[in-house]
């Protein structure tokens, strides 16, 4: 009978932390970039600011914020729903395709004393609200974004950036229509001069194919090596296709990681 009880005691043990950890994931909130039409960002003194998803900037902005949400942590402290709305420093608000709202904001830890509240904001906790339903989450890149990152975020492309595209159009342009696909996250990864002559280059460029974005399958990339010559001008010396590269190549390519 006793080593029937320890049995079961064993079992409970290691069956119970296992369901928790299935409570927990099953209320995790689980976006897809996809879904995301906007961003945006209200602050209390009136700032505010729009990253929508149709612009090929912004879209890596959201894409970044769905990830922080995606693999965020729930916390177990309570949420706290009596707050003045006026006391909140910022509020994130994600709206949906179908038209659903999200809603993200600082989360705070209140304590009550002689019937007065006193609440401080969490350091690295936000509130994320969805169809009436709160949840407390841990995520110190999201909420360092909330409170002041998307402040930083540059409106468009950077001049390099620009410059790589116009460089690369002028380029693709002189591919066949076989490569037509390429021309999503466009750089120039290596310029050399020809002979220590500035006007004489070779060049190296790379892209992704645009019919994988948005889609469940990895991306290709196209590898271009040229020479830009005055007297012969562009010539297409070299072209491969690096088929189904990783997720985290893709990324590098599109300045989405380090």
């Amino acid at each position: 009978m006793r080593r029937l009880v320890i049995l079961v005691m064993v079992i409970f043990g290691l069956f119970f932390p296992i369901q928790l950890l299935l409570v927990k994931a099953s209320i995790q909130p689980k976006l897809e970039k996809v879904d995301v039409s906007f961003i945006q960002v209200n602050r209390l003194n009136g700032e505010t600011r729009l990253f929508k998803e149709n612009d090929g900037y912004e879209e890596v902005i959201i894409d970044k914020i769905v990830n922080w949400i995606n693999t965020s942590s729930p916390s177990e402290e309570a949420n706290e729903l009596e707050l003045n709305q006026t006391s909140i420093i910022s509020i994130m608000k994600i709206k949906l395709k179908n038209e659903d709202v999200a809603v993200i904001e600082p989360a705070y830890n209140c304590v009550s004393q002689n019937q007065v509240k006193t609440c401080t904001i969490a350091d690295g906790e936000v509130i994320y609200t969805s169809n009436n339903k709160k949840l407390r989450l841990k995520s110190v890149e999201l909420y360092d974004w909330l409170l002041v990152g998307w402040k930083y975020e540059s409106v468009g492309a950077p001049k390099d950036e620009l410059l790589e595209e116009t460089l690369y159009s002028k380029y693709f342009s002189y591919l066949d229509e076989t490569y037509a696909d390429f021309i999503m996250c466009p750089k120039i990864d290596k310029v050399e001069t020809i002979d220590g002559n500035t006007r004489r280059h070779i060049v190296q460029a790379s892209a992704l194919n645009y019919s994988a974005h948005h889609g469940d399958v990895p991306f290709d990339r196209i590898h271009i090596m040229l020479t830009d010559t005055p007297e012969n001008g562009v010539k297409i010396n070299k072209v491969t296709i690096q088929k189904g590269i990783i997720e985290k190549e893709s990324a590098i390519q599109c300045r989405r990681a380090s």
